[in-house]
């Protein structure tokens, strides 16, 4: 694919995954790139993007920082506490006249159909935003990446006994990209296509950089291998953190974790990593590679 002229583009939520995409963007040399903050600093190598402070709650204040930077593309990347401030950033954004794409806070499993199952968790809760985008009419584009490379440890249990504890049999393949392939695609395709392609617009982007078991965890970060009874939970350093872990590794174990799963139908659809093929002659890392 061809380079295109530079695109302005706004991003919301400069922490985790966030940062691996403004990174790659800043690396393209093909954007103009602002980070719309509450109060947050980037790192020494970011410090070349402007920090806008921005009220999530204002829509008249955000419409008019996308016309002041005439922004094309808005990322949004923030957490699963502020999923709802999405509302605000998209009737801005349509208000603007000048967004034309839409990136919904996803980096994560698949979960298109979770809002037409009345799913009550923040899978159905991403799935109404993207209900909420088509209303206004609104292109977007969704990024499915499976677990992020750099958090499996956490999600096993190795931060707490050192040990990979899993759900079920621990047999079930999943789907893990890294953190900096995930920055290095979403920054590609967004400023190697336009934003009207097919390829973007209303489109689920399923990302898959490695294929794995929970018993292969074992195996890669050579640690002994238990599973978690039946009833109890992932071991973690405090409820909360448990209660994510267990409920991350009871999708993962029923297939929900591979980016081809499709949550309507409740089944695989045999396409995890499609969305691959756009990064042409990219090497993606394995979970080895992270090590």
């Amino acid at each position: 694919m061809s380079s295109i002229s530079q695109k302005n583009i706004a991003i919301v939520g400069v922490g985790g995954i966030g940062t691996y995409i403004l990174r790659a963007l800043v690396n393209t040399n093909q954007t103009n790139v602002i980070a719309l903050t509450r109060s947050t600093t980037l790192p020494p190598d970011l410090s070349s993007v402007p920090l806008i402070e921005a009220d999530y709650t204002s829509v008249p204040a955000l419409t008019a920082i996308f016309k002041k930077h005439n922004t094309e593309i808005l990322i949004s990347t923030v957490p699963t506490t502020g999923l709802h401030a999405q509302y605000t950033l998209a009737d801005a954004a349509k208000a603007s006249g000048t967004v034309q794409l839409f990136v919904p806070s996803e980096w994560g499993l698949p979960t298109a159909g979770a809002n037409h199952h009345g799913e009550d968790n923040h899978f159905g809760t991403k799935d109404a935003f993207v209900a909420h985008l088509r209303t206004l009419g609104l292109p977007y584009t969704r990024f499915f990446t499976g677990f992020f490379s750099g958090y499996l440890p956490w999600l096993v249990g190795i931060d707490t006994n050192h040990t990979v504890n899993a759900i079920g049999k621990g047999e079930t393949p999943f789907s893990v990209t890294s953190e900096e392939d995930i920055g290095g695609f979403v920054a590609h395709v967004l400023t190697t296509l336009p934003s009207s392609s097919p390829h973007l617009k209303n489109r689920c982007l399923r990302l898959q950089g490695d294929r794995i078991t929970m018993r292969d965890l074992a195996r890669i970060y050579h640690k002994p291998f238990e599973l978690v009874p039946e009833g109890d939970e992932v071991p973690a350093k405090t409820p909360e953190e448990a209660a994510v872990k267990t409920f991350m590794q009871i999708e993962a174990d029923a297939g929900m974790a591979s980016t081809g799963w499709d949550r309507l139908n409740e089944k695989e659809r045999g396409d995890a990593g499609s969305a691959n093929q756009l990064w042409e002659g990219h090497v993606w890392k394995r979970v080895e590679d992270s090590l």
